[in-house]
């Protein structure tokens, strides 16, 4: 034992001693530091210190919560009971008519001669056009055609229908039929117009 007190401390084991010495007594202040229980509250708390990972389960309890302070948006969908039914309010004003004013059906015809009436495509086959118009006030919304003579195996046909357009408003249709059953037939277009 008398060697070992023969040599000086090296300054490393001098330095580590020091550090040991501080971090015991650290830990020694802390201890005696320690807050006593139900000594913490609002004022020694940082605002937003206290986060959902830091509650234990359950423990903000209905009589923990003050009263009035939840609104709403603070509960899920569907999991507050509804109130009571209030008074009725007063009657709004009458809103525009749902229906459809009365609806007029205008029609024209022409009559388109037969073609070769051949049984093969020839394209030797004759056509009429018609126009017909809805009157001021009225509005075409559809158009249909037929012909005079609808015997099974004629070759008659609708070949188009367009719509007659008058400053931005449909006011009425034009149809072309064609004809290669060798008999003149009556084509006629059909319009709806109506008021509203």
């Amino acid at each position: 034992m008398h060697r070992l007190l023969r040599h000086r401390p090296s300054p490393a084991m001098v330095v580590a001693c020091i550090a040991l010495i501080v971090a015991l007594g650290g830990t020694s202040v802390a201890a005696v530091n320690a807050l006593a229980p139900n000594t913490v509250g609002p004022v020694q708390l940082k605002a937003g210190a206290v986060t959902n990972p830091k509650l234990r389960s359950n423990a903000v309890t209905g009589a923990k919560v003050r009263n009035r302070s939840l609104t709403p948006i603070d509960f899920a969908a569907g999991s507050l009971p509804r109130g009571p039914v209030g008074p009725a309010g007063p009657a709004g004003p009458a809103g525009p008519a749902g229906t459809v004013g009365p609806i007029t059906v205008r029609q024209d015809s022409v009559t388109v001669d037969g073609g070769t009436g051949a049984q093969v495509q020839d394209g030797a086959y004759a056509t009429g056009t018609v126009s017909v118009n809805c009157n001021p006030g009225e509005k075409a919304i559809s158009a249909g055609t037929g012909w005079s003579d609808d015997a099974a195996g004629r070759e008659l046909w609708v070949q188009r229908i367009t719509p007659v357009v008058t400053n931005g408003a449909v006011t009425g249709y034009r149809g072309t039929g064609g004809n290669d059953s060798g008999n003149t037939s009556t084509f006629t277009l059909y319009v709806l117009c109506y008021t509203g």
